[in-house]
């Protein structure tokens, strides 16, 4: 789920110059804050499935099991509140690249007379299941020797870091698919290391 809203993310800003501005562009763009605000926060158990394959004891507790579902319904109720309701959605435009955003400043202004938006609030369910993938991969380093979930996790925090305005969004989205392959090997990884368990 998590992949797939990446992929439609990427698709939706990657042909908004072709679309243009347009109700289409702007319909196309509202499942992609949907996506993050209910997806998102599941990347808490999706690392936690990994943590546990890769036998980190904490994450297999079910104090930890309560904890990760309530910063998971926690993030859906902050995104939905802070993100989804009341959201308006104004084109962007920098470096070629054409999209609907809720937050436009002067430098992604698409016409003249275009008004700045009021600024949106911090992603705090992504910085969560980042910090928590952090952790986790932290983990797995220590105790196994995998270093790529904690090393896709530094360079998505090093990623976000980077200010649109000085460099585009290529290193925001960039973090993001590097994570997401980190997700990926890591799961691909432990995964068959369970498998091999279970066979034996």
């Amino acid at each position: 789920m998590i992949a797939g809203a990446l992929v439609y993310d990427n698709a939706i800003v990657s042909f908004g110059s072709a679309i243009g501005i347009s109700p289409l562009l702007e319909g196309l763009s509202w499942p992609r804050f949907a996506m993050h605000a209910l997806g998102t926060p599941f990347m808490i158990i999706a690392v936690t499935h990994m943590g546990q394959a890769g036998g980190i004891r904490w994450t297999k507790t079910r104090a930890w099991t309560i904890v990760a579902w309530l910063l998971v319904i926690g993030g859906i109720i902050e995104g939905v509140f802070a993100h989804l309701i009341g959201l308006q959605l104004e084109p962007a435009c920098m470096d070629g690249v054409v999209r609907y955003t809720s937050n436009v400043n002067p430098g992604q202004f698409c016409f003249e007379g275009q008004e700045a938006g009021p600024g949106g609030s911090p992603p705090i369910p992504s910085i969560l299941g980042n910090l928590v993938a952090l952790v986790i991969g932290f983990s797995l380093w220590r105790s196994t020797g995998w270093v790529w979930l904690m090393v896709g996790s530094v360079l998505m925090f090093a990623a976000a870091s980077v200010p649109p305005s000085g460099f585009g969004l290529a290193p925001g989205n960039g973090g993001e698919v590097l994570l997401m392959l980190a997700f990926a090997a890591t799961a691909a990884r432990f995964g068959r290391r369970t498998a091999m368990i279970n066979s034996a």
